[in-house]
């Protein structure tokens, strides 16, 4: 924008009209006067500073897909001239009314009028925006509840999955906090102007705060998504997303500028947008994963950690090989403590895998021989750890419900709380006050190396 226009971004919800002229009054006075109205932001131009009137009304059969004013609308506009009132800016159903009379005759002097003027308005765009944003969280609930019921540990564990939680949580608390203050709103001022009152005045300062509320969370969790992705590598992939979104936002935005500008009729205008909205919703859902796929088989974009090496497997009589990802994270035992002998002809991966939430820390740990010629075993435990008793106890049941063939141990010579062992399988789940521990120990493993495996991981 140039020195002379300056644009800002309109925070106040559809019937906040008497907080909206005191914001434009107070820029006017700066010498900022509203030059144009879009849904996200107002723009001015720089003038003398003045002190001027500002009144918003609402003409509910106007359309944001209108190529412009409606018949009415000018009409409407004519009439307030003559009373004195310049049109300032009109954003669909929305009018910006300006007078520089010191005291000018109201515009709407009728307030069952102004009311019904409003809830009409207020039907077609507020209240459908947050239904259909209270619609979110409620289609992500069924989600939400299997990953709870199904791997609960890596739930309870990851930013990612608590940050959604919390947007979800936040996000249907906010739409229906809006609707409830509005229709709180609504039956007070029909009580108001059936006693021969004006219309209540809206709680705009709480909506302020709720809307930059909605904001720091939204900030919270992507900084959340990306502490949980940065290490997998994955932090570019979600920063190449919300940049698409955003780029998607100002598309569709700019599309329906361009449309109005033409002199496309609302009809065609909103044929349009619906299908620009369907035709991106496709390009996502199908045809942005294709493309990863293809650029990740590439090796353009990496979707994991990078490794420290890599070895190549070859099958003898087979005309391919197998190339595996090589890492020598810390582990807290290794088979070398347990008593065996590893040499570089193994090829031994050694891979930590570490999820922290605010709720809960959980690792997953293996140590494996790549190489097809070694007769080392392959160990892998897992830890998960909480404070909250509650978490861990959803978190014990899955695994019980898991292994219903285990048989109940000693738990005193493990220090725990709960023992049990599938023998089947040679795995050992140990419940402490305050940790989990999972050992997925090979057939012969004896039990002094099971022994000093809980040693390492028992708190």
């Amino acid at each position: 924008m140039s020195r002379d226009k300056k644009r800002q971004m309109f925070w106040y919800q559809v019937d906040d009209s008497e907080a909206v002229a005191r914001h434009l009054e107070k820029m006017a006075a700066k010498g900022w006067l509203l030059e144009g109205v879009d849904n996200w932001y107002f723009t001015y131009r720089r003038a003398e500073p003045v002190r001027v009137k500002y009144a918003i009304t609402y003409f509910p059969d106007a359309s944001v897909y209108d190529p412009g004013l409606t018949e009415g609308q000018e009409t409407y506009a004519d009439y307030c001239r003559t009373a004195g009132w310049e049109l300032a800016g009109a954003y669909g159903p929305i009018q910006y009314f300006r007078s520089t009379r010191p005291d000018p005759v109201p515009i709407e002097t009728d307030e069952a009028v102004k009311l019904s003027a409003i809830r009409r308005t207020m039907r077609k765009t507020f209240v459908l925006t947050y239904v259909l944003l209270l619609a979110i969280p409620f289609v992500s609930l069924p989600v939400i509840l299997q990953q709870v019921r199904w791997g609960p540990m890596s739930f309870f564990s990851k930013n990612i999955t608590q940050g959604n939680c919390l947007l979800m949580g936040t996000m249907a608390l906010y739409s229906i906090g809006f609707l409830l203050d509005y229709l709180v709103w609504l039956l007070r001022s029909r009580y108001a102007v059936a006693r021969g009152g004006a219309c209540v005045r809206p709680h705009t300062r709480t909506r302020l705060w709720a809307t930059a509320a909605m904001l720091v969370v939204c900030a919270a969790v992507v900084a959340g998504f990306l502490m949980d992705t940065s290490p997998s590598g994955m932090g570019p992939l979600l920063l190449f997303y919300l940049a698409l979104y955003g780029g998607i936002m100002i598309l569709t935005r700019w599309v329906l500028r361009r449309l109005k500008r033409s002199g496309v009729s609302r009809e065609s205008t909103r044929g349009i947008m619906i299908a620009l909205v369907i035709g991106v919703g496709l390009f996502i859902g199908f045809v942005t994963p294709f493309l990863f796929t293809r650029l990740a088989d590439a090796g353009i974009i990496h979707t994991g950690r990078e490794p420290v090496e890599t070895y190549t497997k070859t099958y003898e009589n087979v005309s391919w090989s197998y190339t595996m990802n090589v890492f020598y994270d810390e582990l807290p035992v290794t088979l070398e403590e347990l008593g065996y002998t590893v040499t570089p002809e193994d090829h031994c991966t050694y891979e930590a895998e570490i999820e922290r939430s605010p709720l809960a820390v959980h690792g997953e740990y293996t140590q494996e021989a790549l190489s097809s010629d070694s007769d080392l075993p392959r160990l892998s435990y897992q830890t998960f750890e909480t404070r909250w008793s509650w978490v861990l106890g959803i978190c014990w049941e899955r695994l019980l419900a898991e292994h219903e063939s285990r048989q109940e141990l000693t738990p005193a010579p493990w220090g725990a709380a709960e023992a049990y062992h599938v023998e089947e399988w040679n795995v050992y789940l140990l419940r402490y006050p305050d940790r989990i521990v999972t050992m997925d120990l090979w057939y012969d493993a004896a039990p002094e190396q099971a022994e000093t495996v809980v040693q390492a991981l028992r708190p």
